[in-house]
């Protein structure tokens, strides 16, 4: 009977230990602050499991159950690394990797001091992209609120002034009174149709299939291209750097930096680069064969490294380097974009005021005469 109710026991705790039902994201922002914390707590001293137990109980949520379990794995025999192992989605394999090392090497507190710093950069290089697109993205959200405004309101008041008069109206008024028509008779569903054709596209874009076109976009659109591009060679130089330093081989490092590169196709060349390099190739070697995504500054200097024996202080230079020139970029994108988008909310405020204007200036130059 208490063989029976252990057995039971043991499944709840399975199932309650590897399926979380909970939807809460868990930020960068909290990954980081845990492998610093764990990092100070073990450089004091603490054992480690009295260190998860402090950090666990000190966090919320989701976060908390999870770090409860992998405590509940440590406590059991098993290592930290193969504990976060158990949790993909929320521990990556740079997690996982760097931990490993530390183990082996006797530098945990080290290697997750240096997790830590690369999480921190990631979170402030994807902070500097939002920031840059949301200046563009609420300009034009505005314009859409307000153009559908007038359409459902402003336009339905003007258009039968203009369909009573006795004049030959220009081609830009008769366009406005064919749209007021068409929002009249088939608003709601013109509405509709635009947020199904949006959400259509943001979803279409976000899926693995579609990456390449979408990828290939933003590493060639004018505007965004340098944005794109610069923190593309930021993380690859600074996840690649953080790893080596944790004292993983070269081989294995860029096996995991290609895995956590977010753009098709640095994720891509880095993987063939990766194969390469397994076979004895150099690293700058191999990378000069992709020169669209890796520039020749960067080859260099991965060269001097190379030769130096400090390859992982001169990617994480050069990481430094790129998030400075993401970060000049960002800037800059708010003073690049401005004058398309006051150009477009001009040219379509000048539409509106030639279809509406010239048809009343037709009629007072008749009732001069």
């Amino acid at each position: 009977m208490k063989k029976n109710v252990a057995e039971k026991k043991d499944k709840k705790n399975f199932f309650q230990r590897d399926f979380d039902l909970s939807i809460s994201p868990i930020t960068l922002v909290q990954k980081a602050l845990f492998a610093k914390h764990l990092s100070v707590m073990l450089r004091a001293g603490l054992p480690l499991n009295e260190a998860l137990a402090i950090i666990a109980e000190t966090n919320r949520g989701r976060f908390r159950k999870i770090l409860r379990k992998i405590l509940s794995s440590v406590q059991a025999g098993n290592t930290l690394s193969s504990s976060f192992a158990r949790f993909p989605k929320i521990f990556p394999a740079i997690f996982v990797s760097t931990t490993q090392a530390g183990e082996s090497s006797g530098t945990l507190e080290e290697n997750l001091d240096n997790l830590a710093v690369q999480l921190e950069k990631e979170k402030e290089l994807s902070s500097k992209i939002k920031g840059a697109m949301l200046y563009p993205l609420f300009v034009l959200m505005a314009a859409f609120v307000m153009g559908m405004a007038m359409a459902f309101w402003v336009l339905p008041k003007i258009t039968p002034l203009f369909e009573g008069l006795k004049v030959n109206l220009p081609f830009s008024t008769r366009m406005l009174i064919a749209f007021s028509h068409i929002v009249q008779s088939q608003g709601y569903y013109l509405l509709f149709g635009i947020i199904i054709v949006v959400s259509l596209f943001v979803w279409l874009c976000r899926q693995k299939f579609s990456r390449p076109v979408t990828h290939l976009f933003l590493l060639k659109f004018p505007i965004i291209k340098r944005i794109s591009r610069n923190a593309n060679l930021a993380r690859f130089n600074r996840i690649l750097g953080t790893l080596l330093k944790s004292g993983l081989n070269i081989d294995e490092a860029l096996s995991i930096t290609a895995d956590t590169m977010g753009n098709y196709y640095y994720m891509k060349s880095l993987k063939k680069v990766s194969m390469r390099i397994g076979k004895g190739n150099k690293l700058s070697e191999n990378l000069k064969e992709y020169g669209k995504f890796f520039p020749p500054m960067v080859v260099s200097m991965v060269r001097v490294g190379e030769e130096s024996g400090k390859l992982e202080e001169t990617l994480l230079y050069l990481a430094d380097f790129y998030e400075m020139e993401v970060d000049n970029a960002t800037k800059s994108l708010a003073t690049a974009i401005e004058p398309l988008l006051l150009m477009f909310i001009g040219a379509v405020v000048l539409f509106l005021a030639l279809s509406i204007i010239t048809p009343i200036y037709s009629i007072t130059s008749g009732i001069n005469r």
